[in-house]
This record gives C-alpha cells, sequence and structure tokens, in this order.
C-alpha cells in the first residue's frame, strides 16, 4: 500500500501544477499605446469615421510564425477612406494554447478612428 501511495504522489503532483498549462483559452483587451506625441485640438484634423479589422496568428514551437498585424491593416483603411492617420486604437485578444509553446493561436478585433489632418498641420 505504502509503493501505490509513493507512486501516486508525484504523479498528482504533477497533474496539479501542470493541469492548467495543457490547454488554456484567455480573452482579453491588448496593450494600447495612446501616446500622444504632440497635443492637437479638434481645429488640427477632422475624424472621418471609425475603421475595423480581425485577423490571427498562429505559432508552432514559437518558430514558426502565421499571421498579420493589424495596425497596419487599420492604417490602410484610413487610408482607403481618404484618412492621414488613426487614433484611439483598441485591440482585443482572445488567445488558445496547447502546453504554451507547443501551439498557440491568438485572435484579434481591432478598431480606431481615421482622421485627416487639416493642411495647417500639414505644413
Amino acid at each position: 500500500m505504502k509503493k501505490i501511495m509513493f507512486r501516486m504522489i508525484p504523479l498528482l503532483l504533477v497533474g496539479t501544477l501542470f493541469g492548467n498549462c495543457i490547454y488554456t483559452e484567455l480573452r482579453s483587451p491588448g496593450l494600447a499605446a495612446n501616446m500622444t506625441q504632440y497635443i492637437m485640438n479638434s481645429d488640427d484634423y477632422q475624424i472621418i469615421g471609425p475603421v475595423e479589422t480581425q485577423g490571427e496568428y498562429v505559432s508552432w514551437f514559437l518558430l514558426v510564425l502565421t499571421g498579420e498585424t493589424g495596425y497596419s491593416d487599420l492604417l490602410k483603411q484610413a487610408r482607403e477612406k481618404g484618412g492621414d492617420d488613426i487614433i484611439n486604437y483598441r485591440f482585443e485578444l482572445r488567445q488558445k494554447s496547447i502546453l504554451l509553446i507547443v501551439w498557440n493561436r491568438v485572435i484579434w478585433n481591432a478598431s480606431a478612428l481615421a482622421i485627416k489632418y487639416k493642411d495647417k498641420i500639414k505644413k
């Protein structure tokens, strides 16, 4: 009986420690860099409207990465609408992983406001 208990204790400890690491699913807001390099007021730009995009990236063993970047997609959409830049961008992330490094999949939604600078700022 003692031999069985001594064999079961390490298995229970390993199962307890690594049980939550096998498969995880997490949803959280992404980091937002709301840093302004200069002060603007509403006379400096015109709001064109909201832009939104979504995508995903996947990594295998932290070596093979596939996916795209959200900031450049938002900026591309803003320029297609006639805007010059984006402000107030936000990212929402949903992450799924297996053993933290074996497989990671992040699905993200991004949104921002497209703006057009007025002539006095462009100079």
